[in-house]
């Protein structure tokens, strides 16, 4: 069953001493921790927007650091429980989600930032950043999927000690009112995910006595109040399932043999497979699904390997976006908006392409002189402006991906792990 505890307001408001480690040398300066105005300008909102703040868990400590990006300085470091495995930002990007998964623990952290609705206008507001006294205690907290205002967040249980999966879907109001909207107990333990459809939820399903951990079914479950019931279970199986993601139309999952492709009208779901390319390598699968809400075809990856799937053709195919046979990805992602995916080669250029033009090369920005073919950076997307930020060891760079040049760094003095944007977001944008 899962448990919602309320932290002790002291421990969520003791003050936290940011330690540094190694011994480079840093920009970074404090800021003052009390809230601070914004001046607003109400006759044009888009102008209004900051670039937001980035918050970056603590690979060592269990500390997350918030920054402010319009000066890159230090707002405040807050102690959690535990080391964040994974960070998140919640659905309007006001929470930091620090994950500890091997703690069966999630915490939310009120990056500060936030606008509320004032007449004609919204109002802006730079609070300082706290940690929240809403905890969610469940076994292995692991798939974080966002949608829309919403998010999903899935349990795996443990098979050791016989805890089973589950579900929980938030919102920033349910943050902010410490209780989740809905809550799914399964039948058994599993790695899980779900993908929200409005009031319907499309979550992974395990037979109880099935050989591992992963799924091999799609059930549809309906909202119902503050719980589920599940409408459907699909005959179309997919088995080895890990990783999903959804358009406009269409919801894909992947799976050892192909992608389960499952189309939406109205209250009408169906369920098809799309089976992988005869010419696959052995023991190679596509292992996530990445896209453009507005874009039927979606990436998938395959061990640092990219596809295309297409979800109108009903094909998978190979996405060559080398240049050149040397080069090799070492990271990748996408915009705020979904509108570009990017990825990273071992040159230390950005390969920027484009869900408008089919996922067409639109430029190649260069970040570093080279990089380790070894190295793990990790690119994190502002979605308040066409700002792109690249953390490599102890540095931080500033990408503009409008104008294609990187445009500032700072430094950092501990070892960064998971990071996130945290702000309020601006439209999409499709003229460009």
């Amino acid at each position: 069953m899962k448990i919602i505890s309320l932290k002790s307001l002291l421990l969520a408001c003791a003050a936290t001493v940011l330690v540094g480690c190694g011994d480079s040398e840093t920009t970074i300066t404090e800021l003052d921790k009390t809230p601070t105005p914004i001046d607003n300008d109400h006759d044009n909102h888009a102008e209004e927007l900051g670039k937001g703040r980035l918050a970056i868990a603590d690979s060592e400590q269990a500390l997350v650091h918030i920054f402010d990006l319009e000066n890159n300085a230090l707002v405040e470091s807050i102690s959690i429980t535990n080391p964040a495995e994974y960070l998140y930002a919640s659905p309007e990007n006001r929470y930091a989600v620090a994950v500890q998964r091997s703690f069966d623990t999630v915490e939310f952290i009120d990056g500060g930032l936030w606008q509320e609705a004032h007449g004609d206008h919204f109002d802006q507001h730079a609070d300082a950043p706290e940690l929240t006294s809403f905890t969610l205690n469940s076994v292995k907290p692991t798939h974080f999927v966002p949608r829309g205002e919403q998010v999903a967040i899935f349990f795996d249980g443990n098979k050791d000690t016989g805890a089973n999966a589950s579900l929980s879907l938030l919102s920033d109001e349910s943050i902010a009112a410490e209780k989740t909207i809905a809550d799914h107990s399964f039948e058994t333990y599993m790695h899980g995910t779900a993908e929200i459809r409005g009031e319907f939820v499309l979550a992974t399903h395990r037979e109880i006595d099935a050989e591992g951990s992963l799924p091999d079914q799609v059930a549809l479950l309906e909202v119902h109040d503050d719980h589920f019931h599940q409408e459907q279970l699909f005959d179309v199986k997919c088995p080895d399932l890990h990783g999903s993601f959804q358009t406009d139309s269409h919801i894909a999952f992947a799976c050892s043999d192909g992608i389960l492709a499952i189309e939406q009208q109205g209250s009408v779901f169906t369920a098809q497979k799309i089976v992988n390319p005869v010419d696959m390598p052995e023991g190679l699968r596509i292992g996530s699904l990445k896209g453009s809400s507005e874009n039927n075809v979606m990436i998938g990856n395959a061990r640092g390997s990219f596809f295309l799937v297409d979800l109108t053709t009903q094909q998978i195919s190979p996405f060559n976006w080398q240049q050149e046979e040397e080069l090799t990805s070492l990271t990748y992602g996408f915009d705020g908006h979904n509108e570009h995916m990017l990825i990273l080669d071992n040159t230390g250029q950005l390969n920027v392409f484009s869900a408008e033009n089919n996922w067409q090369l639109d430029s190649r920005i260069e970040v570093f002189s080279a990089l380790a073919e070894d190295s793990k950076p990790l690119i994190i997307s502002s979605k308040a402006h066409e700002l792109i930020y690249i953390i490599h060891e102890q540095e931080v760079t500033e990408i503009d991906l409008h104008e294609g040049v990187v445009v500032g760094h700072f430094d950092l003095t501990f070892t960064p792990g998971k990071a996130a944007w945290l702000g309020v977001a601006g439209e999409e944008e499709h003229d460009h």
